[in-house]
């Protein structure tokens, strides 16, 4: 099998030229947090396994992606230069709620879908956009889901981390109107500038305040220094984070410092064998010579490539930017082999999933 995929997809390769390609341009950080280049690499062993079988009405898929570092003024350069020089069909699987802030006004301007951004931001959700597809769950979800699985504990006692963003404030914002909901607020609020990522004071306010929890709306360098810098005062509250974090070099980076902490998902456990899209993740990856590791980011990645697949075949030999986009809107209650998804002309929030997750010893991931 690995023999067979590896002469299939360098075949593909090499073919490429000779035929016609459906270029999808990407803009992510690959240089800093691996988050990103994890979501890439899923995606591109979905779009491999799919050219190595003769592509989309025999077209091949091919991924352009540039490194921007996640600086929206790089994003906006890398989308001119992904639109205009390489004629990209559509944008695919940009990361970070500011970078993709950064393009939106250039959706509309060239009329081209951006499907499955890495990113839960509610802007991205409300208002209505009809060249956003979403594929994942909206951090707002998310905080709901938090919220009301620690408050289930009898957790009353919390502390609220945040990056002073426009996704930190989205994270922010979840949080509070949650703990409103359930009738309680944080002990303590504490932020972190994104440029320097210096979580010192932010530590201190948040061991000072003594609390049960933690919130956290961060981004996994400063997560995982935040956890660690209170665990060396000896204190040891529960964390619980978004999905944004989620990577296996994440996981490692905690170390021993990572046992108990709770960190959202938007997609299912990708070594769940009960789900066929999980069995379909793991079979190309082991088919790879050298694949990426098998973490929640890359099979979202994998996830969100299926997704675009689907509305390309939906949108016949001819694919055009708008004929892609109605081909989307045709899914309803789409299951993708266990993850279910659905758009209309009218709502483009494509899933609603959503569950915690705690990292045990060893990095070990308890369900």
């Amino acid at each position: 099998m690995k023999t067979l995929f590896a002469l299939l997809f360098l075949a593909s390769m090499a073919s490429a030229g000779a035929q016609e390609k459906i270029v999808i341009g990407q803009s992510v950080e690959l240089s800093g947090e691996a988050t990103g280049k994890e979501n890439m690499e899923g995606a591109l062993a979905y779009f491999g396994w799919v050219n190595a079988q003769g592509g989309v009405h025999g077209r091949t898929i091919e991924l352009k992606t540039y490194d921007d570092q996640r600086k929206p003024e790089t994003t906006r350069l890398n989308t001119e230069k992904l639109l205009k020089q390489d004629n990209a069909l559509a944008l695919f699987g940009y990361r970070s709620t500011p970078t993709v802030e950064a393009v939106l006004p250039m959706l509309q301007a060239e009329k081209v879908p951006l499907i499955a951004p890495f990113s839960g931001g509610q802007n991205l959700h409300q208002p209505f956009n009809p060249y956003l597809f979403n594929l994942r769950a909206s951090y707002q979800d998310e905080t709901a889901k938090m919220v009301e699985l620690f408050s289930s504990l009898a957790i009353r006692k919390v502390a609220i981390l945040y990056q002073d963003d426009s996704f930190g404030r989205d994270g922010l914002a979840g949080f509070q109107r949650n703990l409103a909901a359930h009738k309680l607020s944080a002990v303590v609020t504490a932020s972190y500038d994104r440029k320097d990522l210096k979580i010192d004071k932010a530590v201190d306010a948040i061991v000072a305040g003594n609390p049960q929890a933690v919130l956290m709306a961060c981004t996994p360098s400063a997560c995982a220094d935040f956890v660690k810098q209170v665990h060396k005062k000896g204190f040891h509250p529960s964390f619980m984070m978004l999905s944004n974090v989620s990577s296996d070099s994440f996981f490692e980076s905690l170390g021993e410092d990572g046992r108990g902490v709770s960190v959202m998902q938007v997609m299912p456990y990708p070594k769940n064998f009960d789900a066929s899209v999980t069995r379909e993740f793991q079979s190309v990856l082991k088919a790879i010579p050298k694949p990426p590791p098998s973490s929640y980011s890359t099979f979202e990645g994998f996830v969100a490539a299926k997704l675009l697949t689907e509305g390309l075949r939906r949108a016949g030999p001819n694919p055009t930017r708008q004929k892609l986009m109605a081909a989307l809107e045709t899914m309803r209650d789409f299951d993708l082999g266990g993850v279910r998804v659905s758009y209309t002309p009218n709502n483009h929030d494509g899933s609603k999933f959503v569950e915690m997750i705690m990292i045990g010893k060893h990095g070990a991931i308890l369900r």
